[in-house]
C-alpha cells in the first residue's frame, strides 16, 4: 500500500495517503492486492513500474467509472491522482447516488435493477465516500480553507436535460436561462435542437436541413443577442467534405424557417452592449473579425499563420476584450490567449498545452472552459484578475463543453463517456455494410491507431488517463511505453522487417518521436529538438522515416536519417501525416488550408508533386493508407460521424465507395492487413448527453 514516492524516499504529503486508499479500494472491489508479489523487493518494484489490471475487466467486472475513479487514486505521479481525500469523496458520491451534486454515469447496460455485484460496489463506494469525508475533514480544512470559495461550482444542482440513444453536442444557453439549444444527431444527421427548460419537451428545429451541421473543432451553435433565433454554422462544401466557405444562418427559437445572417463566418458572439459581433472565418489564420450588431462594416482585427487556429472568441465583461482559443487542435496544443476588441498584439493567458475550449464567462473576473488532462476532459476556471487556474470538476464523466447565461448563475455542459474500439471490415469487390463489421476483441477497455507488425498488432490504450503504446500477440496484451511517461498522440509506425517502432509523444507542450525495439527495449527520442506533429512512416528500406514537425506557424515534410543525422526537407508549408508508398515512390500526406478539412496531396521521395483527384479529410487525423501491393489508397472520406472508406486506383484515379457504415462513430486512424482482406480501425464516440447546472449563491 506504500506510495512510489515513498518507495523512493522522496518527500510525501497527503496524495500518498490517496494511493494507500486506492491500493485499499482496489482490493476490497477485486478481492485481490493491486501490487503484492512474491517478495518485498518484488512488490515495491511492481508499485514503481507496474499497473493493476484494469477493473472494468476483472471478474466480477467493475464499472468503467468506479474503475477510473480507482485507477486515478493509483496513478504513480502524486500530481496525477486525486488532489484531496474531499475531491475523491466528492466523485465517490457521484457514482454512488449519494448526492445530487453529479449526474449519475450513463449506464452501458441499459434500464432495469442493478445487478449484485453493482449493488455491493455501490455500497461500497458509498462506504468509502463517508468514510473519506470523515478522515479528510480535519486536513482539508487546513489546507484548502478556501476551497468552498475557490471552486464556484460547490453546491451547484446539476440535472440531465437528455438521456438518449445518440450523441448531444456543443450545448448553448439563452442570456436569461430559458432555453438551451444544442445539435444531436437523435434523428440520424446531426441536427439543431430546442428545449425550454423545465418543460421537458424538444424540437428539432433543422429536421435534416444541413446535412454537416457539426465541426468538431468549433462552436456550432449559440443564440442571438434577443435570444429570439438561435444560429447554426452552416457549411458550403465540395464531394468529400473539402469545406469552402461558412456562414451564419438564423432559425426562430420557436421554430421556423432558417435564413442567412453572416456570410463567410463560422460563428456570432456579441458584445455585452450587444452593439457589436465579434466571429472568425475559415480561411488560413483564422482571421477574427468585429462588426455591428447585424454583422456590417467589418474589421479584421487579428489573423494568424496558416496552420494556426483561432477558436471560440468570447467578449470580455466591459467589452474591451476578446478571449478566444489559439494553437493547433489536431496535436492538442491550444490555449486561452485575449486581443484588444478593437485590435492589437494578442496575450497569452493560460499555459495548457492542451485541447482547451468553450471559454464562458461567469462573472467579470471568472472564467469557466473545458481542457483536456491526463483523466479526460474536464472543467477549469480562471481568475482573470491573478491568471490563476485550477480544476473544478472531479466527476466519472467527461466535460466537453460548456456555456453560461449572461450573469454566470446558470450554466448548460457537454457531458461525456465515450468510447474507443477496434473494428474490422472486408475489402471486396461490393460495397461492405454494417452486417460485415465486426467487433475486433482486445483485453483492454479502450483501443485505438492500429497498425500491424509482422506478427503482432500495435495500437493505443488507455486506462482513464494517457495514451500508452501496447502490444498484442498470440492471445494477450502488453503496454510497451506507459502513458503515465507522456501521452502518445499518434498512430505508431513499424519498420519494415518488424523490428523497430516509432511512436511521437507529447509531454508539457512538446511532442517528440521515440524509438524503440518491437519489444519494448531501449525506448530513446529521435532528432530531440524538433516538435513533431502526429504520425510517422517509415521507407519501405528502411534508411528513412517521414513525419512532419513544428517550426513555429508551420510544420514542413521531413525526412530523418533512421540511424540518426540531420532531417531533409521535403515539403514546405503546414503539412500532416506523412504514408510512404510500399514501392518507396510516394509519400502521401495532407496539407491544411484553413477550416477543418485538409486536402489530400502527394510527392515523390525527393519531393516532386505527384498528381491526385481533388480528395479532402476531415482534419489531419491518420485517415490514408495504402494497400499492401502500392497500387491503390484506401481513405477514410465523409461528414462528421458519417464515414466510409474509399479506395482510389493510382493508375486509373477511379475512386470507388468500400463501405456503407452506421452513422454515429468517427474513425481517427485504420490500417489494411498484410493480406489485404481486411480493413482494421477504430471507432469513436462520446456517448454524451446536456446538463444544466445551477448555482448556488454564494
Amino acid at each position: 500500500y506504500m506510495a512510489p514516492e515513498q518507495v523512493k524516499g522522496l518527500g510525501v504529503d497527503h496524495r500518498a495517503d490517496i494511493f494507500a486508499f486506492g491500493a485499499v479500494f482496489y482490493e476490497m472491489l477485486s478481492r485481490r492486492k493491486a501490487f503484492q508479489r512474491q517478495t518485498g523487493a518484488e512488490t515495491l518494484a511492481a508499485i514503481l513500474t507496474e499497473e493493476p489490471p484494469v477493473l472494468s475487466t476483472s471478474d466480477p467486472p467493475i464499472s468503467r467509472a468506479l474503475s477510473r475513479i480507482v485507477h486515478r487514486c493509483l496513478e504513480k505521479r502524486p500530481e496525477e491522482r486525486f488532489q484531496s481525500a474531499r475531491d475523491l469523496a466528492f466523485a465517490l458520491e457521484a457514482y454512488s447516488g449519494t448526492s445530487d451534486e453529479l449526474p449519475h454515469p450513463k449506464e452501458v447496460a441499459g434500464a432495469g435493477a442493478p445487478s449484485a455485484s453493482r449493488r455491493r460496489v455501490v455500497v461500497m463506494a458509498g462506504i468509502a465516500a463517508v468514510i473519506l469525508a470523515g478522515l479528510g475533514w480535519t486536513a482539508w480544512r487546513h489546507r484548502h480553507a478556501d476551497y468552498f470559495r475557490q471552486n464556484p461550482l460547490f453546491g451547484a444542482r446539476f440535472t440531465r436535460l437528455t438521456d438518449w440513444e445518440g450523441q448531444e453536442l456543443d450545448a448553448a444557453i439563452s442570456a436569461d436561462g430559458k432555453f438551451v439549444a444544442f445539435l444531436s444527431d437523435r434523428d440520424g444527421p446531426f441536427d439543431a435542437w430546442i428545449t425550454q427548460i423545465g418543460s421537458g419537451e424538444f424540437r428539432n428545429l433543422t429536421k435534416g436541413q444541413f446535412p454537416d451541421l457539426l465541426n468538431e473543432e468549433i462552436r456550432n451553435i449559440g443564440f442571438s443577442d434577443d435570444d429570439t433565433h438561435i444560429w447554426i454554422r452552416v457549411a458550403r462544401k465540395s464531394p468529400f467534405g473539402a469545406l469552402r466557405k461558412m456562414d451564419v444562418w438564423f432559425v426562430p427559437t420557436m421554430g421556423g424557417t432558417a435564413r442567412p445572417f453572416l456570410a463567410d463566418g463560422t460563428l456570432a458572439v456579441w458584445s455585452p452592449d450587444r452593439s457589436r459581433i465579434a466571429y472568425h472565418t475559415p480561411d488560413p489564420g483564422d482571421p477574427i473579425f468585429v462588426a455591428d450588431r447585424s454583422g456590417g462594416n467589418p474589421k479584421q482585427i487579428f489573423i494568424d499563420k496558416p496552420g494556426i487556429h483561432n477558436h471560440y472568441p468570447t467578449w470580455s465583461s466591459d467589452g474591451r476584450f476578446l478571449y478566444f482559443v489559439r494553437g493547433i487542435p489536431t496535436i492538442y496544443d491550444m490555449d486561452i490567449w485575449r486581443i484588444p476588441s478593437i485590435g492589437g498584439e494578442p496575450e497569452r493567458l493560460t499555459d495548457h498545452h492542451a485541447l482547451v475550449a468553450y471559454p464562458a464567462l461567469l462573472d467579470a473576473d471568472t472564467m469557466i472552459y473545458t481542457a483536456t488532462s491526463d483523466s479526460g476532459s474536464s472543467l477549469y476556471v480562471m481568475d482573470l484578475q491573478r491568471r490563476l487556474t485550477r480544476r473544478v470538476s472531479f466527476g466519472l464523466e467527461e466535460y466537453i463543453s460548456i456555456a453560461t447565461t449572461s450573469d454566470g448563475r446558470r450554466l448548460v455542459a457537454t457531458v461525456a463517456n465515450p468510447t474507443r474500439s477496434l473494428w474490422t471490415v472486408p475489402i471486396s469487390d461490393h460495397v461492405a455494410t454494417e452486417s460485415e463489421a465486426k467487433h475486433f476483441d482486445l483485453p483492454v477497455v479502450q483501443a485505438a491507431a492500429p497498425r500491424f507488425g509482422p506478427d503482432y498488432l500495435l495500437f493505443l490504450s488507455s486506462t482513464g488517463t494517457s495514451y500508452g503504446l501496447w502490444k498484442f500477440k498470440g492471445g494477450s496484451a502488453v503496454e510497451l511505453w506507459r502513458g503515465s511517461e507522456g501521452t502518445v498522440v499518434g498512430a505508431p509506425a513499424i519498420s519494415p522487417n518488424g523490428a523497430r517502432i516509432t511512436f511521437p509523444v507529447r509531454n508539457e507542450g512538446h511532442s517528440r518521436l521515440f524509438v524503440m525495439s518491437a519489444d519494448g527495449m531501449n525506448a530513446h527520442p529521435m532528432a530531440e529538438s524538433l516538435d513533431v506533429r502526429e504520425a510517422a512512416s517509415w521507407s519501405p528500406d528502411g534508411e528513412w522515416i517521414a513525419v512532419s514537425a513544428n517550426e513555429g506557424q508551420a510544420s514542413p515534410l521531413l525526412k530523418l536519417p533512421a540511424g540518426g543525422g540531420a532531417p531533409v526537407r521535403v515539403v514546405e508549408g503546414v503539412t500532416y501525416n506523412p504514408v510512404w508508398s510500399p514501392d518507396g515512390r510516394l509519400i502521401v500526406y495532407s496539407e491544411s488550408h484553413g477550416g477543418g478539412s485538409y486536402q489530400v496531396k502527394a510527392v515523390s521521395a525527393d519531393g516532386q508533386p505527384y498528381s491526385l483527384p481533388e480528395l479532402w479529410v476531415r482534419f489531419a487525423g491518420n485517415r490514408y493508407r495504402f494497400l499492401p501491393d502500392g497500387k491503390a489508397l484506401v481513405l477514410v472520406l465523409g461528414q462528421a460521424r458519417q464515414q466510409n472508406f474509399w479506395l482510389l486506383d493510382l493508375a486509373t484515379r477511379h475512386l470507388r465507395q468500400l463501405t456503407d457504415l452506421r452513422r454515429g462513430f468517427d474513425t481517427k486512424s485504420f490500417d489494411i492487413s498484410p493480406d489485404a482482406k481486411q480493413i482494421l480501425f477504430d471507432r469513436f464516440r462520446e456517448n454524451s448527453d446536456i446538463v444544466l447546472i445551477d448555482r448556488v449563491r454564494q
